[in-house]
């Protein structure tokens, strides 16, 4: 009797036990938060156009600097409430107030071949959203191309460029010396390489996006 008591409590300690690892564990595990975006109306449903929009953007060259007054990228959601939102990057425009051979809305730059019209290539392109305010934009080539006077013709690519943005109220997305290459259809007066940087402010509908963990 004594060895059947012994046993007993040695099962239902060996319970009291598994009970208290399974309550530190659950104490443990943090729910995951979701990533949302949304506007005034509220959150974006798939298919919800979204446009971002720069004033300041910049590609540094050791050339000189190619800089558009007006970067416009045309998009639209996917996926939302997510630990990962994602988007097509379906259009862009980046835009100035110069002309090249009598065409207007060429970008500035500082270096010799003067102003540039700007076109993109390969899109549509992926675009990410993570909850850890991380966003990556990716394609056949992330790629551009820059046109100068006389026909002159760079073509700049990457692989992904990566950015973050704000999580909590506007969404703001920061590209900060974001590398692209010159392809080799480049014209041999194109530089090598430049860095891509700018800000981003994200509308959809004419209406300011928001993100928030929820």
């Amino acid at each position: 009797m004594k060895r059947i008591s012994v046993v007993g409590l040695s099962i239902v300690a060996l319970f009291a036990m598994s009970a208290l690892l399974a309550t530190s564990a659950s104490a443990k595990e943090k729910p995951k938060k979701l990533l949302t975006m949304k506007t005034a109306k509220g959150p974006l449903a798939a298919g919800a156009a979204l446009t971002a929009s720069s004033s300041n953007l910049k590609f540094v060259t050791s050339a000189g600097n190619l800089e558009c007054s007006s970067n416009i990228i045309e998009g639209e959601a996917k996926t939302n409430n997510a630990t990962k939102d994602t988007g097509p990057i379906k259009g862009e425009k980046s835009t100035g107030s110069e002309t090249v051979e009598g065409k207007s809305g060429a970008c500035k730059t500082t270096t010799p071949l003067g102003a540039t019209l700007i076109s993109v290539n390969n899109l549509p392109w992926s675009d990410t959203f993570t909850d850890k305010g991380g966003n990556e934009v990716k394609g056949k080539k992330v790629s551009f191309t820059s046109t100068f006077a006389g026909g002159i013709v760079c073509i700049f690519e990457a692989s992904k460029v990566k950015s973050s943005f704000t999580i909590g109220g506007p969404v703001k997305i920061t590209t900060a010396n974001q590398v692209f290459k010159a392809s080799k259809a480049s014209n041999g007066a194109c530089p090598k390489e430049g860095k891509l940087s700018g800000e981003f402010s994200v509308t959809s509908g004419g209406e300011t996006v928001e993100s928030e963990l929820t």
